[in-house]
């Protein structure tokens, strides 16, 4: 009997040699690029795992530099409370003498930059004082204020009292203020606090004191107008008088008595003798000295300035590890030889 050969069997029976080989080239090459696909996916995998976890070692070590920087500030602000002016303790860092010796009068250190193994941080310690405490702000500071701003006059009045009711502990409205029963708080749900502000963020929460008013920007109630932006001039620490050896111009410019004049020849007497900053004969040694300076004999403004009051200090420390970048800023209290956090805030910097 004869057997029947299957269809394809035959048909694949009868083709030549060259064409099964080359078959079974093709199939073989559909396997070899599937795996290189599938390896090539499990490289990317890992690199991109490798990567995130670099990402965040680099993180992490730049959270502990910018912790060192604090640490750092506390021991240069310590040194401060005792230091003498004529000159460095025995086996003393010059350099940090200065810093130090500074500090006691006032004197902000910035860019203070050191490298610590594969990364480094960079300090900056800030008198307090340099920024106006906004709870002891007058209708006329709130003015000077509100015009360095660049906000138009028309506003003034409505900002300033709206804050007014937002930290006084009545409910009764001013002029052209807004206690709880008002619209704006109504419809977000939340009441006038009618206590002081603890930290100059909640000024977002007045009527009227938007993103662009707080923190500067394009201002979409005044037409588009740029705004300054009022944060970087206030503080809610210190005894409301303003230390001219650390104020920027633009706070120096709020303090009623002082003109622009007074103002340019303060930021540069305040560099010393030298003409440079940085060096140890920086600052004013007392309100006295400074208005006898620049030839001012205005009472006013001088119950309005210091050259130390309070040790409260703003410290704002960064750490980086190959481009990779954590924040630190924090308010200190230096009082009875030590050093205690009022306020602290850290995040990434990306």
């Amino acid at each position: 009997m004869t057997r029947r050969r299957h269809p394809a069997r035959a048909a694949n029976a009868s083709l030549p040699p060259s064409s099964r080989r080359g078959s079974a080239l093709i199939i073989a090459l559909w396997v070899l690029l599937a795996l290189a696909l599938l390896v090539s996916g499990f490289a990317f995998d890992m690199a991109v795992e490798a990567g995130v976890t670099g990402h965040y070692r680099n993180r992490l070590k730049a959270q502990y530099l910018a912790q060192a920087g604090v640490e750092q500030a506390r021991s240069v602000i310590m040194r401060s409370l005792d230091v003498k002016s004529d000159a460095p303790e025995e086996d003393e860092d010059e350099d940090a003498w200065v810093r130090a010796l500074n500090l006691s009068r006032g004197v902000a250190v910035s860019g203070m930059t050191i490298e610590l193994g594969a990364g480094r941080f960079t300090l900056d310690i800030i008198p307090e004082q340099g920024r106006r405490n906004v709870h002891m702000l007058a209708d006329e500071d709130w003015e000077e204020i509100l015009d360095q701003a660049n906000i138009p006059q028309e506003r003034w009045g409505a900002l300033i009292d709206c804050f007014n009711d937002w930290v006084d502990e009545g409910d009764e409205h001013r002029l052209l203020g807004a206690e709880s029963d008002d619209s704006f708080y109504e419809d977000r749900g939340y009441e006038c606090k009618n206590a002081a502000l603890d930290t100059i963020d909640e000024l977002l929460l007045i009527k009227g004191f938007s993103q662009a008013v707080v923190f500067g920007g394009v201002s979409e109630e005044d037409d588009g107008e740029t705004l300054e932006g009022i944060a970087r001039w206030l503080t809610t620490w210190g005894d409301g008088k303003v230390n001219l050896n650390t104020a920027s111009r633009e706070v120096l410019l709020t303090v009623s008595g002082l003109n622009e004049q007074d103002v340019e020849a303060l930021l540069e007497g305040r560099k010393g003798p030298d003409g440079v900053e940085g060096t140890k004969d920086d600052g004013f040694d007392s309100v006295e000295k400074a208005m006898s300076y620049i030839g001012l004999t205005n009472p006013a403004a001088a119950e309005r300035l210091t050259t130390k009051g309070e040790s409260i200090l703003r410290v704002v420390s960064i750490g980086e590890v190959e481009g990779v970048r954590n924040g630190i800023w924090c308010i200190l209290r230096a009082a009875d030889k030590k050093v205690t956090p009022l306020f602290w805030r850290e995040e990434p910097l990306e």
